[in-house]
């Protein structure tokens, strides 16, 4: 009877390190079998311009290799022992959403107690790899709520100032006005957020490609895009955001204390 388990991968940030010890492990259990005429052992590196390098050869993870000077977005390893039936599979995909087809080790075979231990090893490998920040993706639809009200004031405050201080408003105002207020309003405000949720998702999904569900961080520093970018957007919030909001609470704190005050 034949046994298979998997083991699902998201949630991290892969390095090159971490490719190379599975790819020992791997090759570890492609040694230890003495059936050379029956086994096969298959390592596979895709680049992010298309190119794809193929070798049965564990050196194609040695340092200074192909891991530490071509921006890898895929990698698939794979390990058959077609006598005792063995196999163990790994995929890996630089992946941006949840895909979680997309990266997975696989161990199956006659031996539960070899499928087990194999993939109790994995399972140790893993655990020791940098977790991925995953509140964007968790908390999209209230970050999705945040930007639209957040934008859409800013519409409805740019359209007050200008029916304010550069167009004249009507003056008497209709009666008709007066009574449907709360009415208008509530149109008022729900046109903005409405305004504002097309480029709020749009925000969202930005935020969300930032930080990979499956993130290979491998290839020279200049290729990790989402590196690079994470860093310019914790710049503008250290340097805009932050003192924003910050001003913003000191304005409300004022604004209260001068409504409960004498």
């Amino acid at each position: 009877m034949k046994i298979s388990k998997e083991l699902k991968i998201t949630g991290f940030i892969i390095k090159t390190d971490n490719i190379r010890e599975l790819a020992q492990k791997m090759y570890e259990e492609y040694k230890k079998d003495t059936d050379s005429g029956h086994k096969s052992i298959n390592f596979i590196l895709k680049g992010a311009d298309g190119t794809q390098y193929e070798c049965d050869d564990i050196k194609i993870f040695s340092q200074n290799g192909i891991l530490d000077t071509r921006r890898i977005i895929g990698i698939e390893m794979s390990y058959f022992n077609y006598t005792n039936d063995k196999r163990i599979l790994i995929r890996l995909r630089h992946t941006v959403r949840d895909y979680e087809w997309a990266n997975y080790i696989s161990v199956s075979g006659l031996d539960e107690l070899w499928v087990n231990g194999v993939i109790k090893s994995f399972e140790d490998i893993i655990s020791n790899w940098e977790k991925q920040v995953n509140w964007p993706h968790k908390y999209s639809w209230p970050l999705m709520i945040i930007f639209a009200v957040g934008i859409g004031l800013l519409y409805l405050n740019i359209l007050h100032f200008v029916f304010t201080y550069m167009i004249h408003p009507i003056s008497p105002k209709p009666y008709w006005v007066t009574e449907f207020r709360p009415v208008f309003i509530f149109i008022y405000y729900l046109m903005g957020f409405l305004f504002g949720a097309f480029p709020a998702q749009y925000l969202v999904t930005k935020l969300r490609e930032l930080y990979p569900i499956v993130e290979l961080k491998l290839g020279p520093e200049y290729t990790q895009l989402e590196a690079k970018k994470r860093k310019k957007l914790y710049t503008v919030i250290s340097a805009g955001v932050i003192p924003f909001v910050i001003s913003l609470l000191i304005e409300l704190v004022k604004i209260i204390i001068g409504q409960i005050g004498p």
